[in-house]
């Protein structure tokens, strides 16, 4: 098939096979994604009480990057991280899960 250019948006049932340049927005699903300049996920959604899933990476069901407002409450897989978006202090601003479910512990981080 030849290339073509297409000037409005596209879309496929199919997917896509090759390179896909310029503003993509909607769901893309891919086993790669690379990219220059800035990657925007979520910005149309506030972060929630307790935590949300803004990032998920890997095969591991619930890892990932989880932010939110107060101590986090969310399920997550063991290693995920959550950014505290009312973190205040040195001990409240970022928090390691450390058993694959509730618990996660604070990262004390310089001030």
């Amino acid at each position: 098939m030849a290339n073509t250019t297409f000037s409005g948006p596209v879309i496929s049932d199919n997917g896509f096979v090759g390179n896909v340049t310029g503003d993509v927005t909607g769901n893309v699903t891919a086993t790669t994604v690379s990219a220059t300049g800035n990657v925007t996920a979520d910005s149309g959604t506030a972060p929630t009480a307790g935590g949300m899933l803004a990032f998920a990476m890997s095969s591991t069901s619930g890892l990932g990057i989880y932010v939110g407002s107060g101590a986090p409450t969310i399920s997550a897989a063991q290693g995920s991280i959550y950014l505290r978006t009312d973190g205040s202090s040195t001990s409240t601003r970022l928090y390691v899960n450390t058993t694959g479910s509730t618990t996660w512990t604070n990262v004390t981080t310089a001030t």
